[in-house]
């Protein structure tokens, strides 16, 4: 006969057959901290990461030039602005085709609806215009109301303005081209008055690099330099349009006789 220890109740041990209510403390080793940037507040953004290169990227120069030489002026135009590695690689107006540059900006400026006139109210925006020399649709103010139909080009291909046409000239019908690239072209003579398409004044003047800062100078001297007016003067030494404003007889009168002292 086995003897087996009887269970006493009291506050060492339970009773049988009843489960204990107490929380029983669960240790555990510690774990370790975790890593967090101290440098870095958790409320500024993840840094990004660097974009992948795209499939055509990764080709070779050779190759990415290859396929550049296939597409039309839309497209080179479209792939210069999707990443600064293309627009600094592609120059649409170097690379695309003569022909086709002709016949986009022409289509572009009669075409897209950015370009078109619109009247709203009193309110009457006229279109942009193409230019066909540098093929770009520009806005109105860029362009001459009274542009010359006919150029006299030399042997060379080069425009005559400062002598009478020779034998060995001949005449060119012109399309439309820019106040900008008529004067870089020869185009435009010097002391011409141009009247653009949205009714600002231009005047076209040959000086000199230095003589054009004694320009500027005298401007400011005179307190006209502002940028406020309907008048310009078209430098052609650095290709930039200065304003004159609309000003007194008086101080147009100064602005002339400093110029023509200078010149």
């Amino acid at each position: 006969m086995m003897l087996l220890p009887r269970p006493h109740a009291g506050f060492i041990g339970e009773p049988p057959g009843h489960e204990s209510t107490r929380s029983h403390t669960i240790y555990s080793l510690p774990s370790p901290p975790m890593s967090r940037p101290s440098s870095r507040p958790c409320w500024l953004p993840k840094p990004r990461l660097p974009a992948m290169p795209s499939l055509l990227e990764r080709l070779s120069p050779e190759l990415q030039l290859l396929i550049m030489s296939e597409l039309d002026y839309q497209s080179l135009i479209f792939l210069s602005t999707v990443n600064r590695h293309f627009h600094r690689l592609i120059d649409p107006g170097r690379m695309a085709d003569p022909v086709d540059k002709f016949q986009f900006v022409m289509r572009a400026a009669k075409d897209f609806p950015q370009h078109r006139p619109s009247e709203r109210g009193r309110d009457h925006q006229p279109g942009n215009l193409e230019c066909y020399i540098c093929f770009r649709v520009r806005t109105p103010e860029h362009f001459d109301i009274l542009q010359a139909p006919t150029a006299c080009l030399d042997p060379h291909g080069r425009v005559v303005s400062d002598r009478e046409p020779g034998p060995g000239d001949r005449v060119v019908n012109l399309r439309r081209f820019c106040i900008e690239c008529g004067v870089g072209h020869g185009l435009h003579a010097p002391f011409d008055c141009l009247t653009t398409r949205a009714g600002q004044f231009l005047w076209v003047c040959r000086c000199r690099r230095v003589l054009s800062k004694y320009w500027e100078l005298g401007l400011a001297w005179m307190g006209i330099a502002s940028r406020t007016g309907t008048d310009y003067v078209y430098l052609m030494g650095n290709l930039r349009i200065d304003r004159i404003g609309s000003y007194s007889r008086m101080k147009r009168f100064m602005l002339w006789f400093f110029y023509f002292v200078c010149v």
